[in-house]
């Protein structure tokens, strides 16, 4: 999903937050090839996962015996098609996407993220054991590597009145930013109203009433502190989770074949470091994003609980518009893949 999503909606709007730098300075010899590596992160560090990238900082001067430094810059407000192009010119090496920047590098991506198909965190990480490393092999065959990936929760609806029902949401007007083209085309597909506009201007739009819905994740709804009746009052909080938001660590190739040419253990030690770091951050995802809905709901968010029936309406609203969006905005086989690993994992429960 993208930037709205994030991470964090990940995750989307990341565009709320201020940039500072952490460098982290390793133990090279005056004689020894020093790379810099600057990595763009729309994440504050203030967050798990701007720890998280400090910390991978430190593996990266400690395993390559300060000969590769990451230098990370937090809370970059930049797009992340601008962040996708600072990477092809080399301005900066390496940068964390959210699904909108990682399908940017590889389309396919983004059907990973189909609303309704992966419905929670164990689902997500049976799927994704099993096609990480087609979908790392579409990636590192271009002008990219992927170091490691990362979950950055799910997608919920944000709204001012409360949602249930697919119909309950039509009528309303969901926030997006023209960076989440895909995902704006699949909820159009669905039949719901998506206003396009500048997310970093989320506060303003709200108050105006251009927009009265979001999709995205709570760690965006409580940095932006949009759940309250000055800031945007979307008090409401559908319960179902519509997508998941899958992070990545990505360096482009002129920078990582210089780390293998410098030495070819450094890239499977940067891999393996960064990876661990990642996994734990993962693990830890649940309890977060539960403690941050448990803050958002002391502070007057509702979070409505539908019955299975409403919650079937939605993933037949998926299906229907599915003829629509296969070929297109999803990827037919792969998404015909997740959904037999979906298929052969929840009858084996």
């Amino acid at each position: 999903m993208g930037k709205i999503a994030l991470l964090g909606l990940i995750i989307l709007n990341l565009g709320l937050f201020s940039g500072d730098l952490h460098a982290q300075r390793g133990t090279a010899a005056p004689s020894q090839q020093v790379i810099t590596v600057t990595l763009f992160s729309p994440l504050p560090a203030d967050t798990p996962w701007g720890r998280s990238l400090n910390e991978i900082a430190a593996a990266w001067a400690r395993v390559t015996n300060g000969e590769v430094i990451l230098r990370v810059q937090h809370g970059i407000t930049q797009s992340e098609s601008t962040m996708r192009l600072s990477l092809d010119s080399n301005t900066i090496q390496a940068a964390v996407f959210t699904s909108v920047g990682l399908s940017s590098i590889e389309p396919s991506i983004m059907t990973v993220s189909s609303p309704f198909l992966i419905r929670n965190e164990a689902e997500l990480g049976v799927v994704m054991r099993e096609i990480q490393g087609d979908l790392e092999a579409r990636v590192n065959s271009g002008d990219f590597f992927i170091i490691a990936w990362s979950q950055s929760g799910f997608v919920n609806i944000f709204s001012r009145e409360p949602v249930f029902t697919p119909d309950d949401l039509r009528r309303m007007r969901i926030a997006s930013g023209e960076e989440m083209a895909e995902m704006n085309h699949v909820f159009r597909a669905m039949g719901f109203q998506v206003v396009e506009g500048d997310m970093a201007e989320i506060g303003l739009r709200l108050a105006q009433g251009q927009v009265t819905a979001i999709y995205t994740n709570p760690a965006m709804i409580a940095a932006g502190r949009l759940h309250t009746p000055v800031q945007g009052n979307l008090r409401n909080m559908l319960s179902t989770n519509i997508a998941p938001v899958l992070g990545g660590i990505v360096i482009n190739q002129v920078t990582w074949r210089r780390i293998g040419a410098l030495n070819p253990r450094y890239q499977q030690d940067i891999v393996r470091v960064t990876r661990e770091i990642a996994g734990r951050l993962d693990q830890s995802l649940p309890v977060t994003v539960n403690n941050t809905i448990g803050t958002l709901t002391r502070e007057g968010l509702t979070v409505n609980r539908i019955t299975p029936a409403q919650e079937q309406l939605w993933y037949d609203e998926m299906t229907r518009a599915l003829s629509s969006l296969i070929g297109g905005s999803l990827d037919m086989n792969l998404y015909n893949r997740i959904n037999a690993i979906l298929t052969r994992h929840r009858g084996s429960r």
